[in-house]
Formats: structure tokens, C-alpha cells, sequence
């Protein structure tokens, strides 16, 4: 076969200056020396612009001691170097997007600026030749950069396509994962294997699982959790035993003697050399239709699974050789045991991890096949990417698409009776809020709280150094071993990784102090040892980064996305940190056992056995867990009727979770305690029951029925053939009845409506507005926050009691909103409106006179843009908006500045007798007065605001009135004269705010 030219450029490089040149050329660059460092041997590759000014693109260092040889860890390690180099070797005034080191036959490319060391271009034999890795090098080629020339005369810079640094699955990786998820699922429900999941479920659950009931256990909400988090358990064990053989190597499974019997092979070579294989993927589509199809599931022999035909025509064909069989049962519980004995972590921890386990071997004994084939199918080398150059952030990308499958029951229409399926569940998605956050908004929103935070810490530790008392110097460091950072939540760990990584690149910085010799003894991570910094990574994770969630998949996600964060220092023959149950919380952060308003009361009953339980966190984590939920069961039912549904809601109590954070050693409440910094992307749902999105999971014609009436009888239908469907409607609307009771109560929250001149300002209860209150219940007084909300904080009239929370007792620094209409969110309405909120505790007299924000923006990438953001004066805010500090959301600088123009020389209606704005009649408060206009004379006809548009009025679809005496009574002489009848809109995916029209007379 003929060698392609990326095959060429990779044999050519020896780590050399001649190496230096190869590469420029091939890319299409001249190469010169480096003007900041001229004798050093970094060389410069630049590209021309028009006017012949030449335009640094990457700075490249050659490393003969970077090789084929050098493994994960070596390679990530680099980005210290990417570090030293901007520092020590570019300036201000001469900086590069891309630095690039050349070894032997290897090629390392990192982003200059907002990368990390998981954001890198790994060139080397076993990579070139992959389409991912020639279409990301090709991003790097002169011919694809764009030369931007800045309009305030900064000059002019190069732009490097993202699409260099892209790593991700593969889709037909995901697909091929979704499919074996789905076969595991089936087969787990299809058999007795189900009865693994006993013990774990509810007890409707278990009443299934004994009469084999698959039709009624298929929709048990409780037993459909278990099986989707075993499910995937099983599945990211294979996923993360492929990283972390990438990372350190095979043989780094190989522990107390218990080896796979191939030397210091992976996993998968110990699969294939029992097996025969003929290869055959299948094409993608037919894939995911395969995955589409709604097949009845029935009771089967643990020995009868399988595969349909379809099925196997798109996957690898498998014989178990000869004698072998027992090898295959053997090598998956010795497979699992090395797992939990040199590694272990949260895949393996807690009961989950146990029946996980024992459904794998019990797989591997009675279905060898079925056990073989999706490592088989999944193998990297089928695909065009490496586990290990994967970034951590592609598991959390795995938790959003698995968040989208689940096992569902839908009515067959044609069949008379309900299927059993696995595939797309956007309810599931919706309910979770489990959207995955781009990169882009992780980095900007920790940049506005971790990073200043922490340098705030370390100018502290700084001035103390050299002041040189060492009992000052102490007092600092631990104020900065103190810092807590949360998402409460945390999803698949995008935030968290982001505020991780964010400090854990401080070590140089936090070790380029000189300490006496006192503090250096005290705190490992400044000892200099080889494995300081390891030290330093695995205290941040273990003592700085906390998260919550109501999904135990997404908590697993989160701890896997943060372990494999810290494995660039982490020593070989260490284990992999159990997060979950100490830093990452598996609960409801929103509904909480015992009432915010209410704690002093109710933990004061308990102060000794709190002192008890915070002591017990750190030395006997078993007796802690048993002490946290005996006294949870006991504070359970303060929360009042929502504690009906504590199981299903995952009701807790945040404070018992998290002892050292919400109380002191003695076990009183810390009144001051909680988080130093909240950051994340919280759910923006109603709180409310929704029967088209309900009945729809069970008959996809619901949702598009004309009228309720139509709706009714097809309901009707489904539970005459369901009727476990009539009993999860009455549940589901208890739960959220039972929950709306919760947010109104004024001992829980008491910024979700607020009264003006006596009159309510409220909406349906949304999700993202009782997470924001809640959040700074979480938090110290003093804290800062940067949160994703919808747009509609903005000026909604809901959002009134959180803006006055937000205003009136922090201080605000950004408001800044898009639109989705270029699909920033994929799974997210294009129309939708969201925004990032940031504002923190108001710590001293000097405070702003205003804050920054954007309206409508499209691309991310304009967070960064400063000279695009308006200041937006609390002096305006405040004149145009004094009691519901609503914004106007000018799109541009010259409308904002128009209406700041307005405001300050003309006074605001509001406060004129030219017009009056006021509600006449409610259809739904007065609808047992309104009387069809066909029924009887004399009638005033009732304008429903959706009979008229912009400036648009259409009379003549009014459908009902009231008598006349009855409106002279309530409008008065109002009723002859013509009226501006305004219709207030203003949810997220609303083109307009306000709908204004003229009414004419005798029309209310």
C-alpha cells in the first residue's frame, strides 16, 4: 500500500530542527526564529496576510525524548511545558494559539489559550492514518487560518479552527453502544437475571419481579432507574478499563496475582484469543433503526437471549473455541476483580456496583456470546479515535445521549396491547434537566468565580510569605484549603472538571513562593516530592470540589469525568477516589427534609448525634452512612406532604450529607457555613404536570389531538388497556401537587413570587427560579455565583421575587443572553432564550454602579467580547423598574443608548395620568358569567388576548360576552371609549415581550 503523505510526515520526524522545517512545510508555513527568545530552540511558524505582514501561528519545540514509546500520562504532561512557554517564551506584545512539540515519529499539538492539557493533537504511527486525526491536522495548515484584524487597532492575530483539538466517540461508536445497552436491558428484563435487581427496588417492583409481570415492571418507575444505572455501570466499566489501560498500560491491571493469562495484554486480546471472529460492522443507519424498533420483549431462559437477525447482520459474527467456554465465565469475574483490586472507585462501590457485577459474570456464564460481543463490537480499532487521547468530557457527552434512552412502554395501536422498547426518551432528558454544556461556558463562568477567587487566596498567602511569620502564613494557606466550590446540579461533571482543572493548574504558581522550611514540612503539596502535585490535585478533588444530582447515573458520570482528570499525576499503584456518598451527593437539591427557614429548630434535637456524624465522615465512612440516613429518616417528615414521594424524589438532607460544610465540630448549625463559590447549569422546567407530554410516552398520537375532548377518549383508551397508567397519572400529579405545596411554603422559599401595591407577581413555578434561591441558601453570604438561567430572569413578571433576591442583597456583575436559534443547545428549542448569571455576596462599601450585559447573542464566543457588552446603570434599572427591576433587553449599543435617552429626560407613564393599565375581566376567574355571543342579545363581547396580534385586532372571531349591566358595573364609563389592550408574552421562545393593540368601544 502507498504511503500517504501524513504517513511520510510522521516517519520523518527525529525531534530536530530539520524535523521543524519538514512540518512547516507541510503545513504551508514560513518558519523563523522565535523574537522573544531568539538563540532559545523554539521556532515560530508564520502565515502572510494581505498587506505582507507576517502573523505568528505556532510556536514548536522539538523533544527527542518524546517518542512511540511515551505513554498518556508522558504526553499530558506536556502542557507544563505549553505553560513554561507562554510564559518564559512569548510575551504580551508575540503570542500563538497553537504550541506543538516535535518528537521521534510523534507529533503533540496543544491550544494556547482556553485549553487545557486534555485539549492536544496526539500525531504518531498508530493515529495518522485515522480520519479523525488527517481531518484535525488539516485544521492546522495555513491554507485554514483566519487572520482577524482587531478594530481597535490591537493589530492583527490568527485563528485556529477548533475543529484541530476535536476528540470525541465516534457516533458510530455511541450507536453501537447504544444498541448493546438496549440487548443488556432486554436481556435483564427478558430473564431472570432481573431478579438480580430485587433488592434495589421498590416494593411494587418486586411484586413484578416475582409474577414475571415484564408489561407492568417495564413501566415501574423505580425498577426502569435500577436497570438503566446497572446497565450503564456495566457499560462505562468497559468504557474506563480502556482508558486506564490507555493511560498506564495493560499490566496496570495486573494485581495480587490475578492476571488474564496473555501476559500484559488488555482485556480485549484476552477476549479474542477465546474466540472466533468475523468482523462485520454494520453501516450506521441501519444501526439506529435497529435501535428504533419497538419490539414486544417476553419472558425468556437465561440461555435462549441472543440476537434477531437484523441484529446480527450489522454485528461481528463469534464462535467461542474449542474448550474455552469456562475461560470466557472465568475471565470476566477475574476481569471485574482486578477492576475493584487495583483500581476501584465508584463503579464498583455501594449495591449498584455489586449487582452489576454478579449480572456480568451470570452473563459471561450462561450467554458466552452475548457477553463477548460488545467488547468485540467496541473495540477502538474499529473506530477512528483512541481511548486514550480521549478527553475526559467524552463520558459526561456518553451520560447526555444515555440520559435520551431509556426502557419505555408505548400502545400499539394496531396490536391492541403495549410494547415493550428501549430507545428515545426526551421526557426522561427534560425531567432531569441532563443537557450536555459546551466547553465554552464551563471555561467562561469558572473563569469569573474559581479564578479570581483563588487568586484573591494566594495574593493573601503571597503578602503573608513575605512577611515572613510562619503562624500567618499557615492562617492563609488553610484559608485557601478551605474554599468550597459546588454544583448542585452537577450533571456528568462539566462544571466541576472545569473548577477542578481550574486549580489544579495553580500548583507551579502556588509553589513559586519561598516557604520556610516549617510549611513546607507541614503541607505535602509543597514539599517538592515527586509527588507533590499529585498531592496537591488529590486534595482539590477530595476536599474542594462538591456536587449534587437526582440522578445516580449522572453522580457515576461525575466522579468517572473527575477521576479521569486526575490521572496526569496520579502514581500508578494508587487507587481511583470514591467520590460519591462524601464530595458527590446522590440527592434532590431543591426539596430538602428539613426547611431551609427552619434548621436551627430541628437540628438542635439532634446536636449531639451531628457532632457525632461529622467526626464519623472521616474516620469510619460505613458508620457515617448508617448515622446520616437514621437521622434522615427521622427529620424526613418535616418537609411535610412531599415526603410521600421521598424515595421517588429523592428527598434528603443536604446538611447531614455534608456535616463539615453546614455545622460546627460541636454539632450546632454553622449559620455561616456553605459554599464559597455555586457555578452550573440547573433544569429551567415547570414545576407542573403535563398530559401531553404523559400520555404520549404511551401513544404517540396524543399530543397532536385537536381538543381535550379528543384527548380524554384516547386517554380513556390507554387505560382501559393500561391500567397501571391511571395509577402513575394520580402519582405523578400527587408528586407535583405535593411538591408545588413544598416551594410555596414560606418555611422553604420566599423569593418565588412578590407582592406590589398588594398584588402578587408570580407564574407556574419554574425550576431554574427555585434553584437560584436555593443555590444561596447553599451558600456563604459571601459568595459568588455564575448560573445558566432562561432569559426570562430578565424582565419576566415570575421572576420578580428572584431579581429582587438577586438585586437587592448581592451584587450583580453580568447578565448576558443568547438565543438558540444556531443550536448552541442541540436538544433545546431553537427559539429558546437562556443566559449566564453572574453575581456574588456584596463584601465591601465600594460597589459597582452597574453591571455588563448582552441581549440575543447567537455565538458563544462572544462571552469574551468585551467591547460588545453594554453597562447597564443600576440608576436606570432602577428609574425605569423600581418595584419589579425588570430589564429592557436592548439588542444594541445605539437602542440601549436611546432608551437611557428616554428615560432620563421623560417621565415614566406609570408615574403620568395619561394611561392607566389595569385587568378588566379574567376568562378562567370569571367563566361561569361568560355567555356564548349566539345565545342571547346584547351582549359585550370579551377580547381574549389571542384574538389580536401586533397592532392587529380580529373582532369578528370573539367568541363570548357578559351583559352590559354587568360590565358598566365593573369598567364604568371606560366601556364607550377606546382602549390600548396590551397582551403580555414573555416565555422563552416568544418572538416579542408585549403584543399591544387598539380595542374599540363597547368591547371589554
Amino acid at each position: 500500500m502507498t504511503e500517504t503523505k501524513e504517513q511520510t510526515l510522521i516517519q520523518s520526524m527525529e525531534g530536530d530542527q530539520e524535523s521543524a522545517r519538514i512540518l512547516s512545510e507541510y503545513l504551508g508555513y514560513k518558519i523563523g526564529k522565535n523574537p522573544v527568545d531568539p538563540e532559545g530552540d523554539t521556532r515560530i511558524f508564520f502565515t502572510d496576510t494581505d498587506n505582507g505582514q507576517n502573523i505568528a501561528v505556532v510556536a514548536v519545540l522539538p523533544l527527542p525524548e518524546l517518542t512511540t514509546s511515551s505513554t498518556t500520562v508522558d504526553v499530558r504532561k506536556l502542557y507544563e511545558k505549553v505553560i513554561e512557554i507562554k510564559d518564559n517564551k512569548l510575551s504580551v506584545d508575540f503570542t500563538v494559539p497553537v504550541i506543538g512539540f516535535i518528537g521521534k515519529k510523534r507529533l503533540v499539538f496543544f491550544k494556547t489559550v482556553g485549553g487545557n492539557r486534555d485539549t492536544r493533537l496526539d500525531l504518531n504511527p498508530a493515529t495518522i492514518d485515522k480520519d479523525l486525526y488527517i481531518r484535525n491536522l488539516s485544521y492546522l495548515k495555513n491554507e485554514s487560518i483566519v487572520v482577524e484584524t482587531s478594530p481597535f487597532g490591537f493589530g492583527a492575530e490568527a485563528k485556529v479552527n477548533d475543529g484541530a483539538f476535536r476528540r470525541e466517540l465516534s457516533s458510530g461508536f455511541l450507536t453501537m453502544v447504544s444498541m448493546y445497552r438496549k440487548k443488556l436491558s432486554e436481556w435483564i428484563t427478558a430473564s431472570d437475571l432481573k431478579n438480580q435487581l430485587y433488592d434495589l427496588v421498590d416494593d411494587k417492583a418486586k411484586f413484578y419481579i416475582k409474577r414475571r409481570d415484564i408489561n407492568s415492571l417495564a413501566q415501574n418507575e423505580s425498577y426502569k432507574s435500577v436497570l438503566s444505572t446497572v446497565v450503564d455501570t456495566i457499560s462505562l466499566r468497559q468504557l474506563m478499563r480502556r482508558f486506564l489501560e490507555g493511560y498506564y498500560g495493560a499490566d496496570s491491571f495486573n494485581v495480587n496475582g490475578i492476571a488474564l493469562g496473555v501476559g500484559s495484554g488488555t482485556l480485549d486480546e484476552a477476549i479474542e484469543r477465546a474466540v472466533t471472529i468475523a468482523r462485520n460492522m454494520g453501516e450506521e443507519k441501519k444501526i439506529k433503526k435497529i435501535n428504533r424498533e419497538k419490539a414486544p420483549i417476553e419472558q425468556l431462559d437465561l440461555f435462549n437471549l441472543g440476537f434477531t437477525d437484523e441484529e446480527l447482520n450489522v454485528t461481528s459474527r463469534v464462535e467461542v473455541k474449542k474448550g474455552q467456554g469456562d475461560y470466557i465465565a472465568d475471565l470476566s469475574k477475574k476481569a471485574n476483580e482486578q477492576f475493584r483490586l487495583a483500581y476501584g472507585g465508584d463503579l464498583f462501590a455501594g449495591s449498584i456496583g455489586k449487582v452489576a457485577t454478579k449480572i456480568d459474570y451470570e452473563l459471561a456464564k450462561h450467554n458466552k456470546i452475548d457477553w463477548v460481543k460488545p467488547y468485540i463490537d467496541t473495540k477502538a480499532g474499529n473506530y477512528s479515535f483512541r481511548f486514550e487521547d480521549m478527553p475526559p468530557e467524552a463520558i459526561e457527552k456518553q451520560y447526555e445521549d444515555s440520559m435520551s434512552q431509556n426502557v419505555q412502554i408505548a400502545f400499539n395501536k394496531e396490536k391492541n396491547k403495549p410494547e415493550v422498547f428501549f430507545g428515545d426518551d426526551e421526557v426522561e432528558q427534560k425531567n432531569k434537566g441532563a443537557y450536555y454544556t459546551d466547553q465554552r461556558f464551563v471555561n467562561y463562568m469558572v473563569n469569573q468565580t474559581v479564578a479570581p477567587e483563588f487568586q484573591k487566596r494566594f495574593q493573601a498567602i503571597s503578602k503573608a510569605v513575605k512577611g515572613g511569620k510562619a503562624e500567618e502564613i499557615d492562617r492563609t494557606i488553610k484559608h485557601l484549603l478551605n474554599l468550597k466550590i459546588a454544583d448542585f446540579s452537577c450533571g456528568g461533571g462539566s462544571f466541576l472538571r472545569g473548577a477542578f482543572l481550574k486549580l489544579a493548574d495553580q500548583f507551579q504558581l502556588l509553589n513559586s513562593l519561598d516557604y520556610p522550611e516549617k510549611i513546607k514540612n507541614k503541607y505535602n503539596f509543597l514539599d517538592g516530592s515527586a509527588d507533590s502535585q499529585y498531592q496537591w490535585e488529590d486534595y482539590v478533588l477530595k476536599h474542594m470540589i462538591y456536587g449534587v444530582d437526582i440522578d445516580y447515573k449522572a453522580v457515576i458520570i461525575a466522579s468517572l469525568t473527575l477521576t479521569l482528570s486526575t490521572l496526569q499525576h496520579k502514581p500508578k499503584n494508587t487507587k481511583l477516589p470514591q467520590l460519591i456518598g462524601r464530595t458527590l451527593i446522590h440527592q434532590n437539591s431543591l426539596i430538602n427534609a428539613v426547611p431551609y427557614y427552619r434548621r436551627e429548630e430541628v437540628f438542635a434535637k439532634y446536636k449531639d448525634d451531628i457532632a457525632r456524624l461529622r467526626k464519623l465522615k472521616f474516620t469510619d465512612f460505613n458508620q457515617f452512612i448508617k448515622l446520616r440516613d437514621k437521622l434522615t429518616d427521622k427529620v424526613i417528615p418535616e418537609a411535610g406532604d412531599v415526603a410521600n414521594y421521598a424515595d421517588f424524589l429523592k428527598i434528603g438532607c443536604i446538611e447531614f450529607a455534608l456535616p463539615e460544610i453546614y455545622f460546627n465540630e460541636d454539632g450546632s448549625l454553622n449559620i455561616h457555613g456553605g459554599m464559597d463559590i455555586v457555578i452550573g447549569n440547573p433544569p429551567w422546567d415547570k414545576w407542573k404536570s403535563n398530559s401531553d407530554e404523559f400520555f404520549s410516552q404511551y401513544d404517540e398520537r396524543y399530543r397532536g389531538l385537536p381538543n381535550k375532548r379528543a384527548k380524554v377518549e384516547l386517554e380513556e383508551k390507554i387505560i382501559a388497556k393500561m391500567p397501571i397508567v391511571a395509577e402513575k397519572w394520580h402519582d405523578e400529579q400527587g408528586r407535583i401537587k405535593a411538591g408545588s405545596k413544598y416551594y410555596r411554603l414560606n418555611d422553604n422559599f420566599r423569593y418565588q413570587s412578590w407582592k406590589i401595591n398588594g398584588r402578587t407577581k408570580s407564574s407556574d413555578l419554574n425550576l431554574y427560579r427555585l434553584s437560584l434561591e436555593r443555590f444561596t441558601q447553599l451558600a456563604r453570604k459571601d459568595a459568588s455565583f455564575s448560573v445558566l438561567v432562561q432569559d426570562d430572569f430578565a424582565m419576566g413578571d415570575g421572576s420578580t421575587g428572584v431579581r429582587h433576591l438577586v438585586f437587592d442583597n448581592y451584587q450583580i456583575d453580568e447578565f448576558l443572553s443568547f438565543e438558540n436559534r444556531k443550536g448552541i443547545f442541540t436538544a433545546v428549542h431553537r427559539s429558546y432564550k437562556f443566559a449566564v448569571l453572574s453575581f456574588k455576596g456584596r463584601k465591601s462599601s465600594t460597589e459597582k454602579k452597574g453591571f455588563n450585559v448582552f441581549f440575543y447573542r447567537h455565538s458563544i464566543e462572544d462571552l469574551n467580547k468585551n467591547d460588545i457588552k453594554l453597562f447597564y446603570p443600576f440608576k436606570v434599572l432602577l428609574n425605569m423598574e423600581p418595584d419589579t427591576y425588570a430589564m429592557f433587553e436592548a439588542t444594541s449599543k445605539d437602542l440601549f443608548e436611546l432608551i437611557k435617552k428616554i428615560d432620563s429626560r421623560y417621565p415614566a407613564i406609570r408615574n403620568s395620568n395619561i394611561i392607566q393599565f389595569k385587568r378588566e375581566f379574567d376568562k378562567n376567574l370569571k367563566s361561569t358569567h361568560l355567555i356564548n355571543l349566539d345565545s342571547k342579545p346584547n351582549l359585550i363581547p370579551v377580547a381574549e388576548g389571542r384574538y389580536y396580534n401586533q397592532f392587529k385586532f380580529m373582532r369578528s372571531k370573539l367568541k363570548y360576552g357578559l351583559p352590559i349591566e354587568y360590565v358598566k358595573n365593573k369598567v364604568k364609563e371606560d366601556l364607550n371609549e377606546y382602549q390600548v389592550s396590551v397582551r403580555r408574552i414573555a416565555s422563552s421562545t416568544n418572538q416579542r415581550t408585549l403584543i399591544a393593540s387598539l380595542i374599540p368601544p363597547l368591547i371589554t
